[in-house]
């Protein structure tokens, strides 16, 4: 008998919203605070703000209704220094459950970097955290002493900062731990408490790279589940997580959550790319799921606003608020262990 491709995403879906047992594979004592993190990206401009455009260009430089974004804004193409729209985002993270915003960061005086310090306040009031993610380094382990330096400097010492046992928070992007040895890292970083990115299917990073970080993260987990259904992604969780937590070893634990991927609009990144399809959210609510019943210490949301790899949970004109109410509960969840 053939079974239609509706009728079986339709049982894919049933599947994924059974409830599932929370209880932990391999409980352990709380070693590390909960912590549910979003990576946030304030690296959008337009020119009633900043003058020009940022980042919502499409793929020659037109802007706006161009750009190459598989969903679009309720907000509409935002300024990420307009301060409304920062104190919008830091309330509706905070309502959602998430305890900090992993913020992109690229470089000193860039223009992510001058958008962090509103960040910071704005966030710290709510009771939100803040560390960020840098996210590449072109000038060696002096660039990267340098970098840390200044982030610790300038901004670690305040109140609204993530501190994990007394020392600054900052993760690394793959790009960046890539730039210079994990080694020269952990020496550039001082008493920085380090989050190590590993992307790709590379496990063997696990083992190279946990030495010298303080944990270790996956930010783009498409090339794992591509393809998947709700069903395969929960199996591929329970197969993959208890190994990630072995290599991992007594360092701080992360498991991802995404509500869907697709960057096949972005310009310049060669086929064929790994989409993961949203399932009218039964992706989200299967990954955070995952995430409860392995125990993670940190749930990692890619993402709060990546808008051009449709990783998004910010309100959209396509998805509602869809994305941050499913947040609430399982955040609620997890936090209370």
């Amino acid at each position: 008998m053939t079974v239609s491709r509706r009728t079986l995403v339709g049982r894919a879906l049933a599947l994924a919203a059974a409830p599932l047992s929370t209880a932990p594979l391999s409980a352990a004592p709380r070693r590390y605070p909960r912590q549910v993190l979003a990576f946030y990206y304030p690296w959008y401009g337009n020119p009633q703000t900043s003058g020009r455009w940022f980042h919502w260009q499409g793929p020659h430089g037109e802007a706006p209704r161009q750009s190459p974004t598989l969903n679009h804004p309720a907000l509409g193409l935002y300024d990420s220094h307009d301060p409304q729209v920062i104190e919008r985002h830091v309330a509706q993270a905070k309502a959602a459950g998430i305890t900090a915003l992993i913020v992109s960061w690229w470089g000193r005086d860039s223009f992510e970097d001058k958008a962090l310090p509103t960040i910071l306040k704005t966030a710290a009031a709510a009771g939100l955290h803040v560390t960020v993610y840098l996210e590449q380094q072109k000038d060696g382990a002096a660039g990267a002493a340098r970098d840390i330096a200044y982030l610790t400097r300038m901004y670690g010492g305040h109140p609204g900062w993530l501190r994990m046992r007394g020392r600054p928070v900052i993760f690394l992007y793959l790009q960046a731990l890539r730039d210079l040895p994990a080694r020269d890292w952990r020496r550039a970083a001082g008493r920085a408490f380090l989050i190590g990115d590993v992307s790709p299917r590379e496990t063997r990073d696990f083992a190279a790279w946990a030495p010298f970080m303080d944990g270790i993260h996956v930010y783009v987990l498409a090339p794992y589940i591509t393809g998947m259904t709700p069903p395969q992604m929960r199996a591929w969780a329970d197969r993959t997580y208890p190994a990630w937590r072995r290599m991992v070893g007594n360092k701080v634990f992360c498991t991802t959550v995404i509500p869907g991927f697709d960057d096949t609009r972005v310009p310049g990144r060669p086929a064929p790319r790994p989409t993961v399809a949203r399932y009218d959210g039964a992706t989200y609510r299967t990954l955070w799921d995952a995430a409860i019943r392995h125990d993670a210490d940190w749930v990692l949301i890619t993402s709060f606003n990546e808008w051009h790899e449709g990783s998004e949970i910010e309100p959209s004109t396509e998805h509602g608020d869809r994305y941050l109410t499913l947040t609430a509960p399982y955040a609620r969840r997890f936090l209370a262990g």
